[in-house]
C-alpha cells in the first residue's frame, strides 16, 4: 500500500508540527482510497486536548472531528487517517498510538529524530495484536 500526498500538504502539516513544538500536534488527511493505495488531496488541523503530557501525547478534540465529519458529508473525499507529531522522536508510532488506532485509517507520524526537521513515515494499522505496517510514501 502507498500513501499519495501532495508537497503542499506536507509542508503544511510540517509547519503545524514546527508551530506546536514542543508539544504534539495532531490534525486530519483527507482524500479517497485508489485501490489499494490512499490518496491524500487535503489535511485539517485539530486541536491538541489531551490534558497533559502534550509533549508525548495527544488527543483529537472531538468538536474537530464532528466539524471535518460534517464538512464531508455528502463529499466524495473522507478522512483517511491522521497525522501527528513526534517533536521527541521516534519516526515509528508508539505503543499508546497502536492502542488508539483503527483498522483502514493511514497513520502518518512527522518526528524531529533525524536530520530532516519533522521527517514523515506513514503507517497503516492491521489489528490489536498486529504491529503497524510501514507504507511507502509518495510526495507529489
Amino acid at each position: 500500500m502507498e500513501l499519495r500526498i501532495p508537497a503542499d500538504v506536507v509542508a503544511a502539516i510540517r509547519a503545524h508540527a514546527a508551530e506546536a513544538a514542543p508539544e504534539e500536534c495532531a490534525g486530519f488527511l483527507i482524500g479517497h482510497p485508489e485501490e489499494a493505495d490512499r490518496v491524500v488531496t487535503g489535511s485539517r488541523r485539530a486541536r491538541n486536548a489531551e490534558p497533559t503530557m502534550r509533549e508525548v501525547r495527544y488527543t483529537i478534540d472531538p468538536r474537530d472531528t464532528l466539524a471535518v465529519e460534517r464538512d464531508l458529508r455528502g463529499a466524495e473525499d473522507r478522512v483517511l487517517g491522521f497525522y501527528h507529531s513526534h517533536p521527541r522522536g521516534p519516526r515509528e508510532p508508539s505503543d499508546l498510538d497502536r492502542r488508539r488506532a483503527w483498522p483502514w485509517y493511514v497513520y502518518v507520524v512527522l518526528a524531529s529524530d533525524g536530520p530532516e526537521p519533522f521527517a514523515l513515515t506513514a503507517w497503516s494499522f492491521v489489528g490489536e495484536m498486529s504491529p503497524f505496517q510501514a507504507m511507502r510514501v509518495r510526495i507529489a
